[in-house]
């Protein structure tokens, strides 16, 4: 717990250094936040490391690098290859999945239905359709789409690992968070700007990598009783 408080207490700093003294100030504490992630799940796992956690490390290490594209390219198309990063990010917490074995089965029962489908897919979909479709130019729209698509795949995957139902359910809540990051990122870029916008995207996509650590450090503890996902 003392690895959260550290991330926190930097996420803190960097919330306030964007808003009370200069945004792009705050990016390096951005990195650094993802660089002690990778450090907590490294020093949790380093004397049994194997395939699924190198990936894992990777894809913290990826987001750490994902502010530099908006120094080095401005704000637009900085953001366009930030996008870029996460999704390769994302890429490897997919074939995490599936080396775990995660497998979709499309069971219409309604425990799937209402816990993975409508918050992974419906909601995310009709926000998609009647508030960001009206709005982007085509280019933005399809990179916008495919970010999309994989994000939303990669949260109703996560439903269906094979994990104890504790670190089933910190996983599922993360994809949950960095779902939701991800729409409120794109609100705040694409659509329009609203209170807080970028603080809400930060604290989001922070505690829902925090959940999914907690989860893949969990995954080899035994069964607990809790209400199953799928």
């Amino acid at each position: 717990m003392i690895k959260v408080a550290v991330i926190t207490l930097l996420l803190v700093v960097e919330l306030t250094i964007f808003y009370k003294i200069d945004s792009t100030l705050a990016y390096p504490f951005r990195g650094g936040i993802h660089l002690l992630m990778a450090y907590w799940y490294y020093s949790e796992r380093k004397g049994s490391l194997n395939q699924t956690d190198k990936l894992f490390l990777i894809s913290c290490l990826i987001p750490a690098i994902t502010p530099i594209p908006i120094y080095v390219f401005g704000f637009t198309w900085g953001t366009l290859l930030e996008a870029v990063l996460l999704l390769v990010s994302y890429q490897l917490l997919i074939r995490i999945y599936h080396l775990e074995g995660a497998k979709i089965r499309l069971r219409t029962n309604f425990n799937t239905i209402f816990k993975v489908f409508i918050p992974c897919v419906v909601f995310p979909l009709t926000y998609f359709l009647f508030v960001v479709f009206p709005v982007l130019k085509p280019d933005i729209l399809l990179i916008t789409f495919i970010y999309l698509i994989q994000v939303m795949y990669m949260a109703v995957l996560s439903a269906y690992l094979p994990f104890p139902e504790k670190s089933k359910l910190y996983i599922s809540l993360g994809m949950f968070f960095i779902l939701f990051a991800s729409g409120a990122s794109v609100h705040r870029v694409y659509v329009a700007a609203y209170e807080f916008d970028y603080g809400i995207v930060r604290i989001t996509a922070n505690l829902g990598r925090i959940l999914i650590i907690f989860g893949l450090l969990n995954r080899m503890k035994r069964e607990e009783f809790l209400p199953k996902l799928v």
